[in-house]
C-alpha cells in the first residue's frame, strides 16, 4: 500500500510521506512502550508489545489505504498524479486489511473516538461521509461507532452494485 501510494505522489508529497512514515515508526514504538509499561515485568509483556504494534500498524495501513483510494474532491487527501488504474488493484486489499467491525462492541455508546481510537474513528467517519445519503449524517467521531457503522451499512446497501466504494464489501451481511 505504501509503495502504491508513493508511486502516485508528486515529489514534494512523496518526501512528506517518507518523513511521516519515518516519524510514525518511532511513534508506534513509543506508544506501545507507554501502553505496555505497567506489564514490563510480566510474562505477557512481549506478547502485549507485538499485539500493540500490530494494532497500530493496522490503523496506519487503513490511513494509507484511505489516501490511496480517496475520491476526487475529498479534502482530507493528498492529491495524486496518476490515473485510475491503481485504485482497482488496491480495492481487494482494503476489504481484507480494514475489516468493518467496531473495536469494543455494538452496544458501546461511548464516542467512537474514545472506544475505538482516533484512527479507527477517522476511518469510520471518512467511510460514512462517502456513502451516507442523509442530509445530516451521523458521521462524527463523537457518535458511537455502531451508529456510524449502521449508517455505512445503510449507505452501501442503497448504492448496491452501482459502483460502490471498495470498503462496502466489508459491510455486507
Amino acid at each position: 500500500v505504501y509503495k502504491a501510494l508513493a508511486a502516485r505522489l508528486a515529489p514534494a508529497d512523496l518526501k512528506r510521506l517518507r518523513d511521516a512514515q519515518r516519524a510514525w515508526i518511532p511513534f508506534r514504538d513509543k506508544e506501545c512502550a507507554f501502553r505496555t509499561q505497567p506489564y514490563a515485568d510480566g510474562s505477557v509483556y512481549s506478547s502485549l508489545v507485538v499485539v500493540c504494534k500490530a494494532e497500530l500498524t493496522k490503523a496506519r495501513l487503513a490511513q494509507l489505504q484511505h489516501q490511496l483510494q480517496c475520491p476526487e474532491g475529498d479534502l482530507s487527501c493528498v492529491p495524486q498524479s496518476s490515473g485510475n488504474a491503481a485504485p482497482a488493484k488496491a480495492a481487494p486489499a482494503t476489504a481484507k486489511a480494514a475489516p468493518a467491525k467496531p473495536a469494543p462492541s455494538q452496544n458501546d455508546t461511548r464516542p467512537c473516538v474514545q472506544s475505538a481510537g482516533k484512527a479507527k474513528s477517522d476511518q469510520y467517519v471518512s467511510q460514512c461521509v462517502q456513502v451516507s445519503p442523509a442530509t445530516n449524517p451521523p458521521c462524527n467521531g463523537q457518535n458511537a461507532c455502531s451508529m456510524m457503522i449502521d449508517e455505512i451499512k445503510r449507505g452501501c446497501a442503497m448504492i448496491g452494485n452501482d459502483n460502490p466504494p471498495a470498503f462496502c464489501s466489508a459491510y455486507k451481511g
